[in-house]
């Protein structure tokens, strides 16, 4: 039975790849699907110095449950990416977003974006023109072009993240593409999938009045009887 978790905010979700991690024998790639591109270094903001940053990173066991809540709390937005790779946690992060942004140089890790994704402000005071591109961010031409400029295959990782952060999904459509056959692809080889609300970015950046709720309803529909009822954690828990 396919596992799906929840959080609230998209770097706790370390805590349920951790867990993951602790039962496979390699590292799994991570693919995310973000607005944000999420790769800024791992406590860059949190630690005083660079080598007080790289003890914490390596102090992260992921099979010690309370080593990966330490790093948690230390996190700001942006920064579980680079720890995920940096500590063993993910092989990998592919990160499909809106728009490519500078973060860390870590090879491991990258970015997959469309050119014509509006900035930032544009978006927020006209969003009915960015409509069309909002709405197919799942459809399979466009996401097939965007994981071919990765390389990723999805039948050549299989157990691999699905990770959502849900302020990649701006409107009802999105997550109710023409041509889902790419998206059920990646869904049906992955062997997590996790799910971040991110409520007051969504309602920040949502074209339509869509709800994390209401998104993890959509995306369940899409993949009706391969995943059970949503698991939500809460901040740090475990």
């Amino acid at each position: 039975m396919m596992r799906i978790e929840t959080v609230d905010l998209h770097h706790q979700v370390l805590t349920a790849w951790a867990s993951y991690r602790s039962t496979l024998a390699e590292a799994p790639a991570v693919v995310t699907f973000d607005h944000h591109t999420d790769t800024l270094p791992a406590f860059g903001r949190a630690a005083a110095d660079e080598a007080e940053r790289r003890k914490w990173i390596a102090a992260v066991d992921f099979r010690e449950p309370a080593a990966v809540k330490a790093a948690i709390s230390r996190l700001c937005h942006d920064e579980h990416l680079d720890l995920a790779v940096k500590a063993g946690i993910a092989s990998r992060s592919i990160v499909v977003a809106h728009a490519d942004h500078p973060g860390c140089a870590d090879s491991r890790i990258q970015v997959t974006a469309d050119a014509s994704w509006p900035d930032l402000n544009l978006l927020l005071n006209d969003p009915d023109r960015f409509r069309p591109l909002a709405d197919r961010v799942f459809e399979e031409e466009w996401l097939a072009a965007r994981l071919a400029a990765a390389g990723f295959i999805p039948e050549e990782h299989p157990g691999f993240i699905f990770d959502l952060d849900l302020d990649y999904v701006l409107t009802e459509k999105a997550l109710r593409p023409d041509r889902p056959g790419l998206l059920r692809r990646l869904l049906a080889n992955a062997g997590l999938i996790t799910l971040s609300r991110e409520d007051d970015w969504l309602r920040l950046l949502r074209i339509d009045p869509v709800t994390p709720d209401s998104l993890i309803r959509q995306l369940m529909q899409t993949v009706s009887g391969e995943i059970t009822e949503p698991v939500r954690r809460t901040c740090n828990g475990f």
